[in-house]
């Protein structure tokens, strides 16, 4: 994730929904048999930890409770990723911007052992309040890792370690599409730095039917925004850059976008991609 605390707190406010009257069955299901917060609790408890998590970053993702939506969770491939992770207890699952962990957690509610696991974001703050939300900091063996994924292995460890350790699956969403394309390509050579061979990587963000840069929520920044043809060539040239080939399989569609109403990160050319990226050499 990238770092929107830049000091404009009225224009964050335009991505901060009222505090929720309810949660989705799949969060709840996680916050009640994961974590055992007791089911007349978990409303409030969702709200107090989202109010903690926009006050130190005010994403659009937390401000809009966008982090309640288990996105491995609803990938075509989950059911593959589960078996794969669980049958091979050597197999390491990495999720690069992982917030508050959801999609991990979910992924040890399943069955996979935590020791598997491992979280990475640029911002500490979101992956400790993790625990909190998830009530888990003394049960869970999972790592996380503050990290820059631009900065690579000049920052040196952890990264460093992470590439020696490789990963099978990597999951990534809501990152790609917050940079430029040119960041983009930057950040997805690094990444293929950690993929094993036959290794995916899995996620959604923000795509478009008119693929372009568009503002994005820094003032005077832009992001691009793919669809399914531009997200290949956009691999195309990660494998010519690191000596690597990618298979591309994607899809739009208008799930969680509503398109009859802009705000601030959304128009009517707006869609989710979904995305399977596997390295075949």
């Amino acid at each position: 994730m990238a770092a929107t605390n830049d000091g404009h707190a009225t224009r964050h406010q335009q991505w901060y929904d009222p505090d929720l009257e309810q949660v989705n069955p799949q969060i709840r299901h996680l916050l009640e048999k994961y974590s055992q917060v007791p089911s007349g609790d978990v409303v409030k408890h969702v709200n107090a930890i989202r109010a903690r998590g926009f006050a130190s970053n005010p994403y659009p993702c937390i401000g809009y409770y966008r982090f309640l939506n288990l996105t491995l969770l609803t990938h075509p491939l989950y059911a593959s990723i589960l078996s794969r992770l669980k049958q091979n207890p050597s197999a390491v699952y990495v999720d690069l911007g992982c917030c508050f962990g959801q999609d991990l957690r979910q992924l040890v509610l399943d069955g996979v052992s935590s020791a598997q696991l491992i979280g990475v974001d640029i911002e500490g703050p979101l992956m400790e309040l993790g625990y909190e939300l998830f009530l888990d900091r003394q049960s869970l063996a999972s790592r996380f890792v503050v990290a820059d994924i631009f900065l690579g292995n000049a920052q040196g460890e952890p990264w460093t370690e992470l590439v020696a350790t490789g990963a099978d699956v990597v999951h990534c969403s809501a990152f790609f599409h917050l940079f430029p394309l040119a960041q983009q390509i930057q950040a997805a050579t690094v990444i293929a730095g950690i993929v094993r061979k036959g290794g995916v990587i899995v996620g959604r963000q923000s795509g478009s039917v008119k693929p372009a840069e568009v503002p994005a929520i820094k003032p005077g920044s832009t992001s691009f925004r793919h669809d399914v043809s531009t997200l290949v060539e956009m691999w195309e040239r990660v494998g010519a850059e690191t000596g690597t080939k990618w298979k591309v399989e994607g899809s739009l569609d208008e799930v969680g976008i509503n398109t009859a109403k802009k705000n601030a990160v959304e128009d009517e050319n707006s869609r989710r991609l979904l995305f399977t990226i596997t390295r075949e050499e």
